[in-house]
């Protein structure tokens, strides 16, 4: 509990580290491609755009191809990138598993990629015998890999904010969704974080599909879990999407919006308005949303040149209703904010100097 709650006062103030310092000079006229999970979804079309500003200040001709969250058209991405004799190719939240036989042609092609927020081909999920085919992935503190980081860190704030605010007693309803490796790492990481706090439980697991947040059948699914579970006092959802088309409904919905600690990932700009008026939200677990594209350009230069990859400084804040703020310049969380809701560190200014831009 102690620690729980300890931890819980570091993520409020946020965890972001120092900027990289030095970076290669950028190479001239790169033509990059960014394909992204799903333009429609802010949490893929924030970042794509971040690169794509970024690649353009360095000159860089850079296309955002929309997956549309559909691994038939990620690899029809991939393969349009081969075609137009790309210089790299970004993965913007997309597994290597679900576009493997394109990327192979990619790395046949000699071309390199770069990944953010998305799992290689030998992820231990996947079982064994997986060969990677990412040539550099965005990294985090001491060298993180995005699979460390969700496990280690991500899911591990969730489950400290639940166990500190439900003072070790949580009775959670957590909802399950079993098609992207990410919400499998996040599962993890939070039960082994909940398993070690004693007095919590999960009560009842939901699981649901992408297809449910499509049709809206996940609404129908919480709103019977609610019911069936009385005296659950937490809602646990993988990701921001699941909150907004169904899980916050059916809370609010149910009368118990007060009594019920809803948590999230993320902080897209919905989410952020839901928790700052306290309606099918409570809580925020904090990723950038446009500073992994600038970051993913970095990256990308560096991996041009042969450079080793370096820690980006980005860490996590959780945010609810006793944070200090809210952000105030942008609708979704990009980065560690001060008690005013503004950025305690200017990502862009930096990335431009260390390129020699300013």
């Amino acid at each position: 509990m102690k620690e729980a709650k300890a931890a819980l006062e570091r993520n409020r103030q946020g965890t972001d580290r120092a900027l990289p310092d030095s970076s290669p000079k950028p190479l001239a006229d790169q033509n990059i491609w960014v394909i992204s999970c799903l333009e429609a979804g802010e949490g893929c079309a924030a970042p794509a755009a971040g690169a794509k500003e970024a690649g353009e200040a360095i000159g860089w001709d850079v296309t955002v191809f929309d997956g549309k969250g559909t691994p038939d058209v990620y690899a029809q991405g991939i393969r349009t990138a081969i075609a137009d004799k790309a210089d790299g190719i970004i993965l913007d939240v997309i597994d290597c598993i679900a576009a493997k036989g394109a990327l192979e042609e990619a790395k046949t092609a000699g071309i390199p990629i770069f990944a953010f927020y998305s799992f290689d081909c030998d992820d231990p999920l996947l079982g064994e015998g997986g060969q990677p085919l990412f040539d550099a992935e965005l990294l985090f503190e001491d060298g993180q890999t995005w699979m460390q980081r969700v496990e280690n860190v991500q899911a591990k704030s969730v489950a400290d904010y639940v166990i500190a605010e439900t003072e070790g007693a949580a009775k959670i309803i957590q909802f399950t969704e079993d098609e992207l490796l990410v919400t499998q790492h996040l599962y993890r990481g939070f039960n082994q974080r909940i398993e070690a706090c004693g007095g919590c439980e999960i009560v009842a697991k939901v699981p649901y599909t992408l297809a449910d947040l499509a049709t809206g059948k996940l609404q129908a699914k919480a709103e019977a879990a609610l019911t069936q579970n009385p005296d659950a006092n937490v809602v646990y959802s993988p990701y921001d999407a699941a909150l907004t088309l169904g899980i916050s409904q059916a809370v609010t919905a149910s009368g118990r919006d007060a009594d019920l600690l809803v948590t999230g990932n993320e902080g897209l700009s919905a989410n952020l308005a839901a928790v700052s008026a306290g309606k099918g939200q409570d809580m925020i677990a904090g990723a950038p949303a446009r500073w992994v594209g600038w970051a993913a350009i970095d990256g990308m230069n560096r991996l041009l040149q042969g450079e080793p990859q370096v820690d980006a400084g980005i860490g996590n804040q959780t945010l609810d209703a006793s944070s200090p703020s809210m952000p105030t310049e942008t609708t979704f969380y990009d980065g560690n904010i001060g008690a005013d809701g503004k950025p305690l560190q200017d990502y862009e200014a930096n990335y431009l100097r260390i390129w020699g831009l300013s």
